[in-house]
């Protein structure tokens, strides 16, 4: 499922204050990089894992439904919160809503949750939509919450990861070759285990 960003979070899942203390930071005058290196670590994490740490609103586009009703869509940017529309173009080319009572979503939280899924109901069928690029559009909200609901080990991986961009923010040469300095090995986001 393609997706994109309709209505983004507002705030940041860590606060410059508590990047500062991670850092052992007591000075105001590198405030604006510290709040660029808690964006970077947030964008990373959420491109690297494909997750959403803060609610956001998502529209998802299919160029059609599944063609066997018992085959589920999987929503894309887990956690997922709710599936709050789902339109299609039909057979005519006309713009249709899929009532909400005709199909299930099944949604799954914790630190490891899985994508949530989209389905008919008992008894019903995924609607016939026209053949066309995205000719199903489905709106969703996704993400853990607010900051203080984010797992304490993704919190703890994007200070590390903050920590280590704040000490190694230049470019080195690597033979001839300017590179960003390597993390030694260390990727927070690696070894975390998101199914």
């Amino acid at each position: 499922m393609r997706s994109t960003l309709i209505t983004g979070p507002i705030d940041e899942p860590l606060t410059l204050a508590e990047a500062k203390a991670h850092l052992r930071v007591t000075w105001d005058n590198e405030d604006n990089l510290i709040t660029r290196l808690i964006t970077g670590a947030r964008e990373g994490f959420e491109r690297e894992t494909g997750r959403q740490l803060l609610t956001a609103t998502w529209r998802g586009f299919l160029d059609r439904f599944p063609p066997f009703d018992h085959e589920a869509i999987e929503i894309a940017r887990p956690p997922l919160v709710a599936v709050t529309e789902v339109n299609y173009i039909d057979p005519s080319g006309v713009l249709q809503a899929w009532p909400a009572a005709e199909y299930t979503v099944e949604t799954f939280s914790g630190p490891s949750a899985q994508r949530g899924m989209l389905f008919p109901k008992s008894e019903q069928e995924y609607p016939q939509t026209r053949r066309i690029p995205n000719a199903v559009t489905i709106d969703f909200d996704s993400g853990y919450g607010v900051a203080a609901d984010i797992p304490e080990e993704i919190r703890e991986a994007m200070l590390a990861w903050i920590g280590h961009h704040y000490e190694h923010r230049e470019l080195v040469i690597v033979g001839q070759t300017p590179v960003v300095v390597p993390m030694l090995g260390f990727d927070p986001w690696k070894d975390m285990d998101f199914g």
